[in-house]
């Protein structure tokens, strides 16, 4: 009998919906499986939100490879799917002898292995440019195509192509059990639903190595990395507008101070190997690492209220690499150990999975029409619908204010609750539209956003 599905993807995070979006332009029967009530809910929900070039990566690696072309790939087609993003830059910062020997090392580097823009500015012209930087610095690394991004929309965006595009988007679908059969696997999930697929692709990020021992494999543990953050309230804006990093030592790449998409700044991670995969617990000891990192950089920070702190968690491995296995002999490919890189990575990877299948699984090469979707634009820079009067005059939601501190209006808070993959949760719905993400964080909107919700949730059970 032939399989439901030519492909079943595990896993919605920002890396498993940019697969599923490039599988979406061939003809094939692809579903995407995710074990949460949405997507981007585990590692892809907290990140730096930082689109790198790959020169950090380690090199001559296949990271690095797909960290460039990711890079590449996502300045070509974010514009396409509505996702903002800014080159703001970012600065590698030195302060003491033995830090300027390792910048000046990692410069040099840089440019013999072709990223040529990258170059050294000593530190009166580090304050020159930046002056809030603690007065003492003696060199930086500049690298001036550092670019920040929207980390909530764009695995949104990618999931939305998908789906507009043919894939099936299964959630909350945990997969439990794996059983190989004469034409792929079968897959089932605690409520014992099944799918069947002729070919497995587990992007199962923090539980991948779960997934991968449910079909007999144990080529490595995840050893869950926790970062924590802060987030700093817009005035920090007019002090601090570009990526700033310490110098890297043999343990730790530090904590860096960086401007976000939406308005804000960004104080994080840390890096603290933890036991529980789900343990994304705030500390005092890193909350008192994130307030050092800010006095050693950009001191002028101190004073500047936060709005939040929260942690996020990324799938380390014991291994260095990237896990993308093959084994289409078994009809089964591991993507894993993506680690802090899947943000920037993820084109890349999807990219280099397709190349893999074709022609070795499917001989598919021929693309199909597809349609274009976007998504809206939330960064500081953009035109809200509050402020676009022709919106206004088509639909006066559009002017009524529910969150004061984001400025998001009634109207994109129902658009986002009337949405093809409508979002599952309240924090689902923060992360769509950033409702409750600002000052108050929910104070003064929280109990009508709720009420929104609920009554959404209510429209779709019912129309069920």
């Amino acid at each position: 009998m032939r399989p439901a599905f030519d492909i079943a993807i595990i896993g919605a995070g920002v890396v498993g919906t940019a697969i599923a979006r490039d599988f979406s332009r061939y003809p094939l029967r692809v579903a995407l499986l995710e074990a949460n009530p949405d997507f981007g809910d585990e590692s892809s929900k907290g990140n730096s939100a930082l689109m790198t070039q790959g020169h950090d990566t380690p090199a001559g690696t296949l990271e690095r490879q797909l960290v460039i072309r990711g890079y590449q790939r996502y300045l070509a087609e974010a514009p396409g799917l509505g996702l903002p993003m800014r080159k703001t830059g970012a600065l590698m910062l030195a302060w003491t002898a033995e830090q300027r020997a390792t910048v000046e090392h990692l410069a040099r580097e840089a440019n013999d292995h072709g990223f040529h823009n990258i170059h050294l500015l000593e530190g009166e012209e580090v304050l020159r440019r930046w002056p809030q930087f603690r007065p003492d610095v003696l060199c930086a690394q500049w690298m001036p195509d550092e670019i920040i991004a929207d980390p909530f929309s764009t695995p949104y965006a990618y999931v939305l192509d998908a789906v507009f595009n043919g894939v099936e988007f299964l959630r909350p679908w945990r997969v439990t059990r794996a059983d190989r059969c004469s034409n792929g696997w079968q897959l089932r999930n605690d409520r014992g639903d099944s799918v069947t697929a002729g070919l497995v692709i587990n992007a199962g990020g923090l539980r991948g190595d779960i997934v991968d021992g449910l079909a007999g494999y144990q080529d490595f543990c995840v050893r869950p990395r926790r970062g924590q953050y802060m987030l700093l309230d817009k005035p920090a804006r007019a002090i601090h507008d570009v990526i700033a990093y310490p110098t890297p030592t043999p343990t730790s790449r530090g904590i860096l101070i960086a401007p976000t998409i939406f308005g804000n700044v960004l104080v994080g991670p840390t890096a603290e190997d933890v036991t529980d995969r789900d343990d994304r617990a705030v500390t005092k000891e890193g909350l008192a690492a994130l307030r050092q990192a800010i006095d050693q950089m950009v001191p002028a920070l101190r004073t500047v209220p936060v709005n939040t702190i929260y942690a996020g968690m990324r799938p380390a491995t014991n291994h260095s690499e990237y896990q993308i296995r093959p084994r289409f002999a078994e009809c089964w490919l591991t993507v894993a150990g993506i680690r802090s890189t899947g943000f920037s990575g993820a084109l890349g990877i999807a990219e280099y999975v397709t190349s893999l299948v074709f022609p070795a699984v499917f001989d598919c090469g021929r693309t199909k029409p597809v349609r274009g979707v976007r998504v809206s634009d939330l960064s500081e820079t953009s035109t809200r619908p509050w402020a676009d009067p022709n919106r206004i005059a088509a639909d006066s939601s559009y002017a009524e204010m529910i969150c004061h501190c984001e400025r998001i209006s009634v109207g994109e808070v129902r658009d986002a609750l009337n949405s093809p993959i409508p979002p599952a949760s309240i924090k689902a719905l923060k992360r769509r539209t950033r409702v409750m993400f600002g000052r108050c964080q929910g104070f003064y909107c929280g109990a009508r956003v709720q009420a929104m919700f609920m009554e959404a949730q209510k429209k779709q059970k019912s129309d069920a």
